[in-house]
């Protein structure tokens, strides 16, 4: 092996199951030399009952931090490597997310010793990432679960009482800074409608805000995106996706999927969620078994409440499965769970969290009492949507609160 290139094995913890030829600088994998054990592959990366070497490099690319990440540009050229699949390689291709790995071929390893649920990690990685660290100190820790956090917003990984803990920021292009509040009111809400959730809280760092939450996975369970299972699985073609998703996972074994899924959409349409893309959601599978065990507690909820500063008012768009929020929610078939937050509760939240983005010159615009007010107006607006919905799908029932729908009092101080 020239000294471009170095040959290693994909793990899935102490299970090998492929020796592959990769290059040093840019992390790209251009072989598959030997197959050990396809069961264990990830899913999207299997063909025709064999390991397939470009769909692995794209499984392998798309599980590392976007380029378009900021500082990571300045992170390579430091390190000499000219991809983030390479600094994923630097720590060996861990995550906190999968238990997959790369070994290289000359180390005698065992995942036990090296994976980070279990073992501690650098935070130089992650407060590079971050803006909190500057890149030219000679050094610099590598060995981090940052080198594989995808999404493009800031984010690290820290140990914090020995949890896991990820703190998360804001989309830079959005000068609202947002996000890490509505993560706090979405996690808010699905408490008060029962929604099985990842809970976030707010924090701040040099005065900016981040949001904080434990990671759900662990030692044993992995997560598994809608993604893969849609594309890692025969589909069938009069099966839209969201019913062959459906279908998929309760062949799986994950029986409540439906449930769950309705759930998701309830809570995105009400707080007009933009960014539920199939890589946010899904579920957790034991690594060891591979048996596939319930759906991942909803999370990453930060791209709503009309962040991006378009008006309050006007279409909004969704994802995963319809474009419109309008048309994603009438997949939504039961609501009988649903029980409505009263009015007043829901404007609380909503007033509470987001008065606290406040302004600080030269780090952030912080919110108008205004904009606070219609948010909270329009998520109401939302509520009492979701509620006629829910009569309307089940006419017997007739929620304990309705009666409770009257106006809401908006007015608070900043």
């Amino acid at each position: 092996m020239s000294q471009n290139f170095t040959r290693s094995t994909l793990m899935h913890k102490n299970i090998p199951l492929a020796d592959l030829k990769l290059t040093k600088r840019s992390g790209n994998i251009i072989d598959v030399i030997k197959t050990y054990n396809i069961d264990h592959a990830p899913l999207t990366t299997i063909i025709q009952g064999r390991l397939d070497c470009l769909k692995l490099d794209s499984w392998f690319s798309g599980r590392s931090i976007p380029a378009s990440r900021q500082n990571v540009g300045k992170l390579m050229r430091k390190l000499d490597i000219t991809n983030p699949a390479a600094l994923a390689l630097q720590s060996f291709g861990l995550s906190l997310s999968d238990h997959y790995w790369i070994k290289p071929t000359n180390q005698d390893i065992t995942w036990e010793s090296i994976n980070f649920f279990q073992n501690d990690f650098s935070d130089d990685i992650g407060k590079i990432l971050m803006g909190e660290k500057d890149s030219s100190d000679p050094d610099i820790n590598v060995k981090s679960p940052d080198n594989s956090s995808d999404g493009v917003l800031q984010k690290r990984w820290k140990i914090i009482d020995e949890k896991r803990m990820l703190i998360k920021g804001h989309n830079r292009d959005h000068q609202l800074q947002q996000e890490p509040f509505n993560e706090v009111i979405a996690t808010q809400i699905m408490k008060e409608l029962g929604i099985e959730h990842t809970a976030y809280e707010q924090i701040f760092i040099d005065n900016k805000p981040y949001s904080l939450c434990e990671i759900y996975t662990t030692k044993d369970l992995e997560y598994i995106t809608a993604w893969s299972i849609l594309n890692g699985f025969k589909r069938a073609r009069e099966l839209s996706e969201y019913e062959q998703l459906i279908k998929t996972c309760f062949e799986l074994g994950v029986t409540n999927i439906r449930g769950q899924l309705e759930q998701m959409l309830t809570l995105d349409y009400l707080i007009a969620n933009t960014d539920r893309h199939q890589r946010n959601f899904g579920v957790l599978r034991d690594a060891n078994t591979l048996e596939y065990k319930s759906t991942v507690p909803i999370f990453d909820s930060g791209a709503s409440l009309w962040c991006n500063g378009s008006p309050v008012s006007g279409i909004q768009l969704s994802k995963p499965f319809k474009a419109r929020h309008s048309s994603q929610i009438k997949l939504v078939k039961d609501l009988s769970w649903y029980e409505p937050i009263p009015p007043q509760t829901l404007t609380d939240i909503i007033i509470t969290t987001l008065s606290k983005n406040t302004p600080i010159k030269d780090i952030r615009m912080g919110l108008s009492s205004e904009r606070i007010e219609k948010i909270a107006i329009a998520v109401n607006e939302r509520a009492e949507f979701i509620t006629k919905l829910k009569l309307e799908l089940s006419p017997k029932i007739v929620p304990a609160s309705i009666s409770k729908q009257n106006s809401v009092n908006t007015s608070h101080s900043t």
